[in-house]
């Protein structure tokens, strides 16, 4: 080979090396739980096979906390930049509120370029909650119904069946009363029949949700114009959760400064005999006390129901989903990758490396080592009946006055004013929502 053929070729080398590095993309992927340990390896480990499967795409990490994403993304996309693509939750607290403000890139077209029947593999009530003015702008990840999670030990000890949870709120009294009481002798009671969330808090909303849906109540009407917890079966739903408390002295003292993590420590030390919670609570009272062997002292069973009450949905569930950034360079990269983060693959994935449930129910339903799990499968079982609160931007507001009802109730006021008050400040918050002169029915 002469030199000038050598020159030439070695041309043609160079400028395709050039024009291949010039049609590499770079987007950004922000997740919260790059900061946690074992969701940062299983998260790298897919991102470098998306990358591998797509090397015209380069995905650079974003590490931001859970109590700071929602700020740092709203601050990022009104200032015109941010990642390409986000992973946000739980949805009721951010989806409507980034939705209604046009944060988000609409998923809309590209869904409708996939096969037939692509969104078929998500829950309807996942696509429904994702849904904006007729338009999809998020595809769902984790979701994870809450149940009653219950002690089998503690059970035995105090002479109820370890097998039997409690089906209605009435038998969950009983059992919650049976199961406090004095364990060491020393005459003063140190185990508790149950635990949950009493301070102002976002995970206040999973633990009381389901309460409200299992005595037939919710907090909105369907219009959403007003708010619904003047209803009779929304009054005894929250009298009966107030009462645990007050009346019956089944929860441990001290609610009202209960976080979720705080009432995990409780369960994991037996010191509350049952709880709500979702799936994410074993692999957590298995790092807190690893020598108890957890798979045989835990069990998970459906949201105990009003008695004589069957409702459709009986629980709610925490939904985490992937959005694109209104500002994304590079929608048809960010598309891909947003849709490999959501994929049948991707989501087995996270259920082997995490333990979450999903989104889809061609994984939640159709995962043979999912299915294998009994807890997972129990879990799993209760989504159909999980319920989203609505997604609307003021959703944050409206929980808040709710969340603050119970708390006045827990430290001794009387609920039904508490809970007259947050009727009143709901509807206030619902305004917009209703015609000029419209007014909500009286308390």
């Amino acid at each position: 080979m002469n030199r000038v053929k050598r020159f030439w070729l070695f041309l043609a080398f160079v400028t395709f090396a050039v024009l291949g590095s010039a049609q590499k993309v770079t987007i950004v992927l922000s997740n919260w739980h790059l900061v946690e340990p074992h969701w940062e390896k299983s998260i790298k480990e897919a991102v470098a096979e998306f990358m591998r499967r797509n090397p015209d795409i380069e995905v650079v990490l974003d590490y931001v906390s859970y109590a700071e994403k929602e700020t740092k993304y709203m601050t990022a996309i009104e200032a015109g930049v941010g990642p390409d693509v986000m992973h946000l939750g739980p949805a009721e607290i951010s989806f409507g509120l980034f939705a209604s403000r046009g944060y988000f890139y609409d998923l809309t077209p590209f869904i409708a370029r996939e096969e037939p029947g692509f969104l078929d593999a998500w829950y309807p009530a996942v696509v429904q909650a994702l849904t904006y003015n007729g338009k999809i702008y998020a595809l769902g990840n984790n979701y994870q119904p809450m149940v009653l999670m219950w002690n089998k030990r503690l059970f035995a000890e105090a002479g109820l069946d370890p097998e039997k949870p409690p089906a209605t709120w009435d038998e969950f009294l009983a059992y919650a009363k049976a199961l406090t009481r004095d364990r060491d002798g020393d005459g003063r009671i140190d185990t508790w029949g149950f635990g949950t969330v009493g301070r102002v808090d976002p995970g206040f909303q999973l633990r009381f949700t389901p309460v409200l849906y299992s005595f037939g109540a919710d907090y909105l009407t369907p219009d959403l114009r007003c708010a619904a917890i003047n209803s009779p079966a929304a009054k005894e739903a929250v009298k009966f959760w107030v009462e645990l408390y007050t009346v019956h002295g089944v929860i441990p003292p001290g609610v009202t400064d209960m976080s979720p993590g705080k009432v995990r420590e409780q369960f994991a030390a037996e010191k509350i005999a049952m709880k709500i919670t979702s799936a994410w609570n074993l692999p957590i009272v298995r790092t807190l006390r690893p020598e108890l062997p957890w798979a045989e002292i835990i069990g998970v069973a459906p949201i105990p129901v009003k008695r004589g009450l069957d409702p459709e949905y009986r629980t709610t569930a925490f939904l985490s989903y992937y959005a694109m950034n209104r500002n994304t360079k590079h929608p048809e990269a960010a598309w891909r990758l947003l849709k490999f983060l959501t994929s049948k693959e991707a989501q087995e994935k996270w259920f082997r490396d995490a333990y979450v449930l999903s989104a889809r129910r061609d994984v939640s339903e159709q995962y043979e080592p999912l299915l294998a799990d009994p807890y997972a499968r129990a879990i799993a079982a209760a989504l159909p009946t999980a319920k989203m609160v609505p997604m609307i931007p003021e959703w944050p507001q409206i929980i808040e006055a709710i969340n603050v009802a119970v708390q006045k109730g827990f430290i001794g006021e009387p609920i039904d004013r508490a809970w007259a008050e947050a009727y009143r400040k709901i509807n206030e918050i619902l305004e917009p929502y209703r015609p000029r002169g419209a007014a909500c029915p009286p308390y």
